[in-house]
């Protein structure tokens, strides 16, 4: 009995129900349009972020000045989805270690570009950091054969020790007697006492600088005389062999190696002095500087090879190191190395009047060295030191910092720094 009437509203016209069954359906069909447009938008948005998180963990955990490039291959290798179009990622570190990444680009719309929107805009950022409480220390403490007890590191005296976000490590134990280290943290694999931050029975770091010394090539037959290097002087002295090497120029000096004068070491590419069978002698009054250079000592475990400073009564010097950076160099980030065949005579103690500025590596594996002076870190702000024992007598100045410096020197840590992006 209902046929009658349903056929009649079919077919009355009065109320123009057809007609606005298709006017609604032109924006409905519009939003569902639009949905499927930003859906795609949001996925894609969604596979960017992925994509650059990927890229800053990859470039973070390389750390090495290349590590853009390294991030950027591994964005490149997660391409977006088709229809999308990704503009280039511009990746950068800041002073504190942290790895930061920025993508921006576009999808391409469907129904919302019959409505005059052609494309959806999408970005990400993304930021990495060095994980809190990590060993990113400034001076470490091999003390070969030592049971954990001995203490192979003491600040004695009032020493000034500003260490601006690096701490100390000792693979014995550590004393901090006249200052507290001034540390953000002092980590040792024994006992800690008297310095902030104190971490003890610790893991002993091992020593990864080491494997270096196969980089050694010897020149020199035999012991010589020496040679004098007066670093104002634009050419260096005769008695030095000189090497070519494809990473920059390398000279060996057969004896004892002086510095004297004021000026500067090195340039526009990197230099490699390799003193056999001597040490290293800072001339009175001398102030030398090096620029993308490193001093190699090396000899037997009878050779002597320490480093000399004028040791006060109104005598002094200054040495500023800066080391290598040519990625192919295996020196990169080394500024003074030690060879650890050199077991013997090899005891630095610098006096009151010796200045040592370095950046990158100080690598002395089994000198046992004792600063009256002042130390600092020096151009890019990147110093680690590596000692036998390492001891302050008197009113030492120390001033040592671990930054994004590290990364532009190439500089490698002895402990692996892990990194996670900064939700």
């Amino acid at each position: 009995m209902f046929q009658p009437a349903v056929g009649g509203f079919l077919r009355r016209d009065d109320g123009s129900v057809l007609p606005m069954f298709a006017l609604a359906g032109v924006p409905l069909l519009g939003l569902i349009g639009a949905g499927i447009d930003y859906s795609r938008a949001a996925d894609t948005r969604t596979q960017l972020q992925v994509a650059l998180d990927s890229a800053v963990l990859a470039g973070a955990k390389d750390g090495s000045p290349n590590w853009t490039n390294v991030a950027l291959a591994f964005f490149n290798g997660s391409p977006p989805r088709l229809g999308s179009t990704i503009g280039t990622p511009s990746f950068t570190i800041d002073g504190y270690g942290n790895y930061s990444g920025s993508v921006s680009g576009s999808v391409r719309t469907s129904v919302l570009g019959v409505m005059g929107l052609s494309s959806i805009a999408v970005s990400a950022n993304s930021v990495a950091s060095p994980a809190s409480g990590v060993d990113n220390s400034c001076i470490l403490t091999l003390d070969h054969g030592q049971p954990l007890s001995d203490g192979s590191m003491t600040f004695n005296g009032a020493p000034d020790v500003s260490l601006n976000g690096c701490g100390l490590r000792s693979n014995t134990s550590m004393t901090c007697n006249g200052h507290s280290g001034g540390a953000t943290a002092s980590i040792a694999a024994g006992s800690v006492s008297g310095c902030i931050n104190a971490q003890s029975n610790a893991a002993a770091v091992p020593d990864i600088y080491a494997p270096l010394a196969t980089s050694i090539v010897s020149k020199c037959s035999g012991f010589g005389s020496g040679v004098t290097w007066d670093a104002s002087s634009i050419t260096p002295p005769p008695g030095l062999i000189k090497v070519t090497q494809s990473y920059g120029t390398e000279y060996h000096v057969c004896g004892d190696l002086t510095l004297s004068g004021t000026g500067s070491l090195g340039g526009a590419s990197d230099t490699i002095v390799v003193i056999e069978n001597g040490g290293l002698i800072m001339a009175d009054g001398a102030n030398v500087s090096t620029t993308r250079t490193v001093f190699v000592l090396t000899g037997s475990s009878t050779t002597p090879g320490a480093i000399t400073f004028p040791n006060g009564k109104g005598h002094a010097a200054t040495l500023s190191l800066s080391p290598p950076t040519n990625t192919s160099n295996p020196w990169q980030g080394i500024s003074l190395y030690q060879n650890p065949s050199q077991t013997a005579g090899v005891t630095d103690d610098w006096g009151p009047g010796a200045t040592f500025n370095a950046d990158g590596v100080v690598y002395l594996p089994y000198a046992d060295v004792t600063m009256h002076g002042s130390g600092a870190s020096n151009n890019s702000k990147c110093t680690k030191i590596v000692a036998n024992t390492f001891t302050t007598d008197g009113s030492v100045n120390l001033n040592f910092s671990q930054s994004s410096g590290c990364t532009t020197l190439g500089v490698k840590q002895w402990t692996p720094v892990p990194i996670h992006l900064v939700q």
